[in-house]
């Protein structure tokens, strides 16, 4: 069963084009991780600067324990840091219901 990582991003909304520019570079530490299956960044409409990053881990301890402790994730940190506002706020979902087939 996979696990869903949600994190809530916050940047100056002055460098939301910077940030998403950074953003797509960085994005392949986390995609080159052991254990990673998808991602994406999104836009959150109501809030200029506020993102959602999700990412589909094969395990929880895929992205808590082996990619918080890699190189990877500290570059990736290193890349995308000086665009945060507040540290990023993550939880970790799995489903319960699953979604309907489009029709």
């Amino acid at each position: 069963m996979s696990i869903l990582e949600v994190a809530k991003v916050r940047v100056d909304p002055a460098r939301t084009e910077e940030f998403e520019s950074a953003f797509a570079d960085a994005i392949a530490f986390v995609r080159a991780a052991h254990g990673h299956r998808d991602s994406q960044l999104t836009r959150v409409l109501e809030t200029p600067g506020e993102y959602l990053f999700l990412v589909t881990w094969e395990d929880l301890a895929d992205h808590t324990e082996r990619f918080t402790a890699s190189d990877g994730f500290r570059s990736f940190v290193a890349v995308l840091e000086p665009y945060f506002r507040e540290a990023p706020e993550a939880v970790h979902v799995t489903t319960i219901i699953e979604k309907e087939n489009s029709k």
